[in-house]
């Protein structure tokens, strides 16, 4: 199921801010396969006690955010966390908010003319400080970012950044990956983004040093496969990482 799910793997360009690669050749060969796809991302993280309006950030931010930033934008997404209920605990994240940038120069450009105008309105959504930082996605499978649909389950795991800590991304993508996907079935997702953090908003470290959101096609599905492989699959995914993630089930609330 691996394989031919894979056939469908395309590579983000590496080297956006000046990352180097670090992928094998038959990824970089993919890479081709999907160059209108953005590898350099803004990710906001919203944690645990963040008060988040999501059908006033769907309804008006995101709007405002398209008709501001125009094509130096690819795709804005929104993932929130479901309601509250007595069978779940808290979501460790609330909401999570991914802006794929197209045109690095004009997104930053036009971020120091209309900053004020976009802080303003996003007040309106939330007064709570997120975790910001830039992403580069350095693998992706399946469907098409475009294709993933408002309403689509998500599941994102987040590696916390730290002193000494090993996020081993080539391992992640050429050694675990492929077996997640035989022990979970192509059937479990629509697509995977593997991403790297690079900077801080502001420069310095990221505080997370990588993450993978599983755009699922069958949660349930993906639920029951994880309560018997979880364990198999672990040793593997400690030749890649030695940080507990923070896992982080959220619904595709917003796209455009």
């Amino acid at each position: 199921m691996a394989q031919e799910f894979t056939r469908r793997l395309a590579l983000g360009q590496l080297g956006a801010l000046g990352a180097a690669s670090v992928l094998g050749p038959r990824f970089a060969l993919a890479a081709a396969q999907a160059p209108e796809e953005s590898s350099v991302c803004l990710s906001m993280i919203y944690g645990r006690t963040a008060k988040f309006e999501s059908d006033r950030f769907r309804d008006k931010h995101l709007p405002l955010l398209r008709r501001i930033y125009g094509d130096s934008l690819e795709r804005i997404e929104m993932r929130h966390a479901p309601r509250p209920s007595k069978d779940l605990p808290p979501a460790p994240v609330v909401a999570s908010v991914s802006l794929w940038i197209r045109d690095l120069k004009a997104f930053g450009s036009i971020t120091q003319q209309s900053g004020a105008e976009i802080v303003a309105d996003l007040a309106k959504v939330t007064t709570d400080h997120p975790h910001v930082q830039y992403d580069q996605a350095i693998a992706v499978l399946g469907d098409a970012r475009d294709s993933i649909t408002v309403g689509t389950d998500c599941t994102t795991y987040y590696y916390p950044n730290g002193e000494n800590v090993r996020w081993d991304a080539k391992q992640y993508v050429e050694g675990y990956l492929p077996q997640m996907l035989d022990a979970y079935g192509k059937d479990s997702f629509r697509r995977i983004e593997v991403c790297r953090g690079l900077t801080a908003q502001g420069g310095g470290s990221s505080d997370f040093a990588g993450s993978v959101t599983l755009y699922h096609r069958d949660i349930d599905a993906f639920t029951r496969a994880g309560m018997k492989a979880g364990a198999k699959l672990m040793p593997e995914a400690l030749k890649a990482t030695d940080i507990r993630p923070v896992p982080a089930t959220l619904i595709l609330r917003a796209a455009g």
